[in-house]
């Protein structure tokens, strides 16, 4: 009997741990947010679809961030096709929230956006505003 129960509760053990694990493995997946997150080289794709000047287009930004979430003019620029083709630098700052809520500034238009960054911290999806437009804001890290 003394051995059969030693199976039962090594199989119960075997469960307890395999349960353990898969929590440790979700809590990192599901981690809060730090500000390091936002490191890295984006690349973002607006869609402005309400303007004052009635001129719906489309854009697109390179912004490489640092580890402090400061967007480097030096090597940031946007793109904004039907009215602008040539790349406009910019720099500005990405500020991320625990709830992997971030904020950006871009210098280029006085460009505000809400974003949410996803789980992986791979890719953000938001609305932006500007001076004279708003719409909305998608970006993949590289």
């Amino acid at each position: 009997m003394g051995f059969l129960n030693f199976k039962v509760n090594l199989k119960i053990m075997k469960k307890i741990i395999a349960l353990a694990f898969l929590t440790v493995i979700s809590n990192q997946t599901l981690a809060a947010c730090k500000q390091v997150d936002a490191k890295g080289t984006w690349i973002a794709y607006q869609s402005a679809f309400i303007t004052s000047l009635n001129d719906p287009h489309v854009g697109q930004c390179k912004l490489v961030v640092d580890k402090l979430g400061a967007i480097s003019s030096a090597t940031s620029s946007c793109e904004f096709v039907t009215f602008h083709t040539d790349q406009i630098p910019t720099g500005g700052t990405f500020k991320v929230n625990t709830d992997c809520s971030a904020d950006i500034n871009l210098e280029v238009g006085s460009f505000v956006g809400q974003v949410q960054i996803a789980k992986d911290k791979s890719t953000y999806t938001g609305r932006f505003e500007t001076d004279t437009v708003s719409g909305i804001t998608n970006a993949v890290k590289q």
